[in-house]
Parts: structure tokens; C-alpha cells; sequence
């Protein structure tokens, strides 16, 4: 049998309700079924996950399943992309899905350009399924990138979920060839400290200006939990902070691939502060300088910072009180 071109990778906990939704669109398409795979990980989920999933794949022959005790989202996926089979990765949230007839024309865009990352268009809604925003890729669209490139090109004032790995198609080699996987114990933008792996050793990054994928807001989901301001989610900054420090010392980078990894250093610096300084909560902030402190970061490398990280960065590094007062008017002048 030859190989597949796509392994979409779905990791499911609590959401036996959405699931059959997801692979069905996913089933509808224009290329053969043996081109691609659907890699469904049962993450341990006291619902019926494993049942539905079970009884899909007696309709459907490219359906794989894992069941495992829950080690959460990021080991999941890690254990779908182990052992999946396909040239290309594409991970997919199992309480969204796709349109229909699209997997056709990402085949012919990757295999055309020979990306090595393809962003594709996605279109969120809200609970009552309304439209409330979608990519825009028009400038971006028929040119390749750098990773470094590309990595900025996706981000922007107004765009929604940058720091998100579904919605991207990934060249598995490339995953191999660097060892990147999703981390473990890092609760929140585990999602954005893969991308930066990946986007920084990246060498072609390109852009698929059509929507593909429909991504849903629903009340519980992980997005929208409180987990940003918890001592777990600072733990895991962290370890994101010497994660890709320790991912950059073992590759030989350019300076740019450097600049690139700086700007993410300082964006997992910063954000763990936020609560405390929003709350005015002083005695909290020096908790977290402390903790970054005895962890061998009490100055941020600004060099290749991007705003609005590079201007915090310079005032961390001045004098951590000023930061204290400069992010509060930071925080002020970014909701307003």
C-alpha cells in the first residue's frame, strides 16, 4: 500500500457529542481514502469517545484509534504523530470540522510548492453557529516564506488564535529530522512553543487563502478556561522558557532563527506576569520574578523582539518595578 499523503490527528476528551461531526467532514472529500488517515486518540475520556469513534470505523477503513489513560492534549497528539504513516501531519480540535471537497486542493498546494508548512484558512463561529471571523490570507497566498517569515506573516493586531498548531499542515520529516514534539506539563500555548520550534527551522511556509477549516466556540472548551492564571500555567511558562532555550543550544541556528527564538523567550516571560500586574497584585509579581530568577532569567535577549514585546523587554531588563508600573499602562492602552 502506498504511503498516505495526510495523518490528521485528533485528540478527544469530553467531546463524544462533537466527534462524529468532525470525521464525517472529514470523510467528505475529493481524494481517495487511502491517501489519507484519521488518527483519532482517546485521551482517557469518561464519555463515549471510544464507542462512537468505534462505530465510524465500521463505515470507514481510514480510521485509526488509540486508547490511553489521559495524559492531556499534548501527549495525545505526540502519540497520534508517532504513529502515523502520512507525509504530511494536520492536526484538527475534534469539536470542529472541515468543508467539504477541500483535502483535493491542499494536496496539490503541498505537493506542488513542497511546503514544508502550509498555513490553511479558517472561519470561527460562534455558539449559535453566526460567523464571527476569518482568515485573510490574500497577501500571503501564492509566495513561499521563510519559517522565520512566515511565522510573523501569520500574526497580526487583529488575527485570531496565532499561536494555534491546528489548521497547519506540517512536513512530518521536518518534525523528525528536529525532534520536535508538543511539550508536556506546559498547560497553556503548548501550541505556541511547537510553533515556534517548527517555524523556526522552517525553510518554506506558505499560504492557502480559502477556508478549510471551521472552528466553533463552545462554553467549557480549553480555550476559554481559567487555566492562563494558574500556578500550573506559570510552572509551565517556565518550562516553555528553558524548553526552547534548551531546543535552540542544541541546533545551529542563524541569527535570524535566533531572533526568532528571542521574541518567543520574551513572549513566555512576559505573559505569566500579566494577571498579577493586571490584579495590582505586587507581592504576586515578585513571585514570578523570583521564580524566573532562580531559573536563569533575570534579563530578557531582546535582540530580534518584535513590539509589543521588545519595548516590555527593555523595561524588564531596566528596572523590574518600572516594569511593574510600564506594564500596567500596557495592559491599560491595550483594552482600550
Amino acid at each position: 500500500m502506498p504511503q498516505p499523503l495526510f495523518s490528521i490527528i485528533i485528540p478527544m476528551y469530553k467531546v463524544a457529542d462533537h466527534v462524529t461531526r468532525c470525521i464525517e467532514s472529514l470523510q467528505n472529500q475529493d481524494i481517495d481514502k487511502n491517501q489519507y488517515e484519521i488518527i483519532c486518540i482517546n485521551d482517557g475520556s469518561p464519555d463515549n469517545c471510544q464507542e462512537v469513534v468505534e462505530n465510524l470505523q465500521k463505515k470507514y477503513s481510514n480510521i485509526v484509534l488509540i486508547n490511553q489513560v489521559n495524559q492531556g492534549v499534548s501527549m495525545a497528539r505526540n502519540n497520534g504523530i508517532a504513529i502515523a504513516k502520512a507525509k504530511y501531519i494536520l492536526p484538527i480540535d475534534p469539536d470542529d470540522y472541515v468543508v467539504p471537497n477541500s483535502l483535493g486542493r491542499i494536496a496539490k498546494l503541498v505537493q506542488t510548492n513542497n511546503y514544508q508548512v502550509l498555513y490553511l484558512g479558517f472561519e470561527i463561529f460562534d455558539a449559535n453557529q453566526k460567523s464571527i471571523w476569518k482568515t485573510n490570507y490574500t497577501k500571503q497566498e501564492n509566495k513561499t516564506f521563510s519559517g522565520v517569515e512566515g511565522y510573523f506573516e501569520a500574526r497580526g493586531f487583529e488575527v485570531k488564535d496565532p499561536d494555534r498548531s491546528w489548521a497547519i499542515v506540517y512536513d512530518k520529516q521536518l518534525l523528525n529530522d528536529y525532534k520536535i514534539d508538543y511539550p508536556k506539563n506546559v498547560p497553556y500555548l503548548e501550541d505556541g512553543l511547537f510553533l515556534a520550534k517548527v517555524f523556526t527551522v522552517a525553510t518554506s511556509v506558505g499560504f492557502d487563502n480559502q477556508i478549510f477549516y471551521q472552528r466553533t466556540t463552545r462554553k467549557g472548551s480549553a480555550t476559554n478556561s481559567k487555566l492562563f492564571f494558574s500556578e500550573k500555567a506559570i510552572n509551565g511558562f517556565i518550562l516553555a522558557i528553558n524548553d526552547i532555550k534548551n531546543f535552540a543550544a542544541n541546533n545551529n541556528l542563524v541569527r535570524t532563527q535566533q531572533q526568532l527564538v528571542n521574541h518567543v523567550v520574551a513572549k513566555f516571560v512576559l505573559l505569566p506576569m500579566s494577571p498579577f500586574i493586571n490584579k495590582l497584585d505586587f507581592f504576586g509579581y515578585l513571585k514570578i520574578i523570583r521564580l524566573l530568577k532562580s531559573n536563569g532569567v533575570n534579563k530578557i535577549e531582546a535582540d530580534g523582539v518584535r513590539q509589543p514585546y521588545k519595548k516590555l523587554s527593555f523595561s524588564f531588563n531596566f528596572n523590574k518595578v518600572w516594569f511593574f508600573i510600564n506594564y500596567i499602562y500596557f495592559i491599560k492602552f491595550s483594552k482600550s
